[in-house]
């Protein structure tokens, strides 16, 4: 099933499709998510991963949509993928140690910098920021976290963090209960995804792999009622969403006896980023969030994980695919006597940049087709 999944190239331009209706429909910003989410039903039922009851419960969730919106992206009706549809843009994710970082650091395609400093504690850096400014956030102890307004709160169970480039990091902890610490994330954004591991002594920071769609769709079909913790407000807010709810900002917590675990304390208010926060549209970090947003939504929608790692290797192979056609149209424009006169002048650094682009995007493509061997060498031996 995967391998035809990810050649098939109607489910293909079926995903972009979908990604762009999103854009049209929703708007960008917080209106994405319900621009998109319509769309969302037919790409689950086109794949014959959502039975009728699903369907019907999933129409159940969209309520707020009137029914030309749902007619227009229910089975049967989608018009043939246009030229102008493209895929949107798409690169690197997370890059390992960036200069002038403590080793082991992880940058994100939106800017942010993520330190592992070890002993329980982990800290979060904004686009902006350099080493030796006071963290966006700091997360230590039993994992108490400080914000960089003063704010403090502490959690207990294994929860994410998302931030606004769309970068998903899970923090697991040493206990569901009772007064935990952090010992290791899983950071994910575009393709990449880093593991650290032995977060509550030295930590061990692991190579950039190109799984990072399969592992965040498995990772949230495993359980998509974990606490969430949304970067927002003006860029230092962090906001609980916890079974698909948001209960608003948080502003403190204290240890619940009866839970037996950290509780938290909202404001009760939804939602709310700044826009300068988002990554510039069309960029490839805001094509990266574009892809991991719309991922959670697909993958939190009752499937079992197996189903959901095969929708991550679509979205895997859209990705990659769409970095590698960028780079052969940046390319591009330096072949010929005028690309030389280019080339001359401009010099070669987005000549050098567009081959790294294709790469990435090479290196990606190599890693999706190592695993579908072993999906099929798997299934072959059962």
């Amino acid at each position: 099933m995967s391998m035809n999944l990810v050649s098939n190239l109607f489910n293909r331009q079926l995903l972009q499709q979908t990604l762009m209706a999103g854009i049209q429909q929703g708007g960008y910003g917080a209106g994405f998510a319900d621009g998109v989410a319509a769309g969302q039903m037919n790409i689950l039922s086109q794949l014959g991963l959502l039975s009728a009851g699903q369907l019907s419960n999933f129409q159940n969730l969209l309520g707020g949509f009137n029914p030309r919106q749902l007619g227009n992206c229910t089975p049967g009706i989608i018009p043939q993928p246009q030229i102008g549809l493209s895929g949107p843009p798409a690169g690197q994710g997370l890059q390992k140690n960036p200069a002038g970082w403590p080793d082991g650091s992880i940058k994100t395609a939106g800017g942010y910098t993520v330190v592992p400093e070890g002993n329980t504690s982990w800290k979060v850096f904004g686009p902006d920021q350099k080493p030796g400014d006071k963290p966006v956030t700091h997360v230590s102890g039993d994992p108490h976290v400080e914000q960089k307004d003063g704010t403090r709160w502490d959690f207990t169970k294994n929860s994410d963090f998302v931030l606004p480039d769309g970068t998903r990091l899970n923090c697991q902890t040493s206990s569901e209960k009772g007064y935990a610490v952090s010992t290791g994330l899983d950071i994910s954004n575009g393709a990449d995804h880093v593991h650290v591991g032995g977060l509550d002594g030295k930590p061990t920071v692991g190579d950039v792999t190109h799984d990072g769609y399969e592992w965040r769709a498995q990772h949230m079909a495993e359980n998509p009622n974990r606490d969430t913790f949304r970067l927002g407000g003006d860029g230092d807010d962090w906001f609980l969403e916890r079974g698909g709810k948001d209960l608003g900002k948080v502003t403190g917590a204290h240890m619940d006896a009866a839970a037996g675990a950290y509780v938290q304390t909202t404001d009760g208010q939804p939602y709310n980023i700044d826009p300068n926060l988002r990554p510039p549209f069309g960029s490839d970090a805001w094509g990266n969030m574009l892809r991991g947003e719309s991922l959670d939504r697909v993958a939190s929608m009752g499937l079992d994980p197996a189903s959901a790692n095969v929708i991550g290797q679509l979205f895997h192979a859209d990705h990659s695919s769409t970095q590698l056609q960028e780079g052969m149209a940046d390319l591009q424009q330096f072949s010929g006597p005028f690309g030389a006169l280019r080339m001359l002048f401009q010099g070669p650094g987005e000549a050098f940049a567009a081959v790294g682009k294709m790469g990435d995007a090479l290196n990606s493509l190599q890693s999706l087709q190592g695993d579908l061997m072993l999906n099929r060498a798997a299934s072959w031996m059962m």
